[in-house]
Order: structure tokens, then sequence, then C-alpha cells
């Protein structure tokens, strides 16, 4: 379940306890469909300007029987989501995966066929998911999608069978 409110930061608290009393009736009707809602695995996050997230002094809250801090950062489909929206920490996380799966194929490159090399690097490839959930990336900052940029570029010609080829073949199917 994921609940959105918009509310200026001076009525926070009034929008908490608003909040608070519209989980308690989900989670009643929950109750009479014998479903369950998981407190413990809620994530919180106050949206705002650094400007209004320092007005804020509601950091906290109890919610059904957990008491739940407010996160700067949550998880949603895998995507990771900043109290600024800057997706950051997004870009960061797909960075750091790319260039771990790339340090990881380095590491047995040298004893594997040509072959088996193209066929792990087309998987690594796909499997780093740069490019997971990209229209989220409209209108970010151009300093983070360089970076995205940059793993994405290092991951096609660093992996390559013979260091002087530069691997972009899985974009044309060129040998």
């Amino acid at each position: 379940m994921q609940l959105y409110i918009s509310a200026p930061s001076a009525l926070a608290s009034t929008t908490v306890q608003r909040s608070i009393s519209s989980i308690e009736r989900i989670d009643e009707w929950m109750n009479s469909n014998r479903l369950k809602m998981n407190a413990d695995k809620t994530q919180l996050l106050w949206l705002g300007t650094r400007q209004q997230l320092n007005k804020l002094t509601v950091t906290e809250l109890q919610l059904l029987s957990a008491r739940v801090s407010f996160s700067t950062t949550v998880s949603d489909v895998g995507v990771l989501i900043d109290s600024q929206l800057s997706m950051s920490d997004y870009v960061a996380s797909r960075c750091w995966a790319c260039f771990f799966k790339l340090h990881q194929l380095r590491q047995v490159r040298s004893s594997m066929t040509k072959e088996a090399t193209k066929t792990l690097v087309h998987r690594f490839i796909s499997s780093c998911r740069i490019d997971y959930c990209n229209s989220l990336l409209y209108g970010v900052n151009d300093s983070l999608l360089k970076k995205l940029h940059s793993a994405d570029s290092s991951q096609c010609s660093s992996a390559c069978c013979d260091r002087s080829q530069k691997i972009r073949s899985h974009l044309t199917g060129a040998a």
C-alpha cells in the first residue's frame, strides 16, 4: 500500500494525525477482509526542498503496533527515492551495481574463451539494469546522468575480450 499526502510544512502535525486515522481505517477494512497490514515494513518519507524539510518537527509516528521513523530514502519497486526527489541515491546504487559486476567480470575474463566472454558481457549488460525505470530520471541533474553514462560506457568498453576492442557490438550486432 502506498499513501501520498500533500500538505505545507506548517500543517505537518495535523496531516500526520489525519494520515494515522486513515491508515487505521484501512487496517480495519483489511482485517475485515482477512488481510494484514505489516506496520514493521512501513516506510515513511517527507518530500520537499531542503528548506521545507528543515522546518519539520515530526520525525516518527505510532502506526498501528509499530513506531515508524521517517526515512531520508525509501525503496519503491526497486527504485530508491530520496526526500528531495534528486534521484542521487538511485543513480549511486545503479552505478555501484554496474561497477561491482564489471569488477567480477574482469576477474574471470582471462580464463574464458572469446565467445564465452561475449555471452557473459551481453548477460551482464542486461542484468545491470542501468536503464530500469529511466523515465524517472527525466529532468534530473546532468551530473547524475553523466555518472550513469560513465557506468554504461565502462561496462561496454572494459569488459571486452581483448583490451584493444571496444564492445559496442551488443548494440549493433557487429563483431
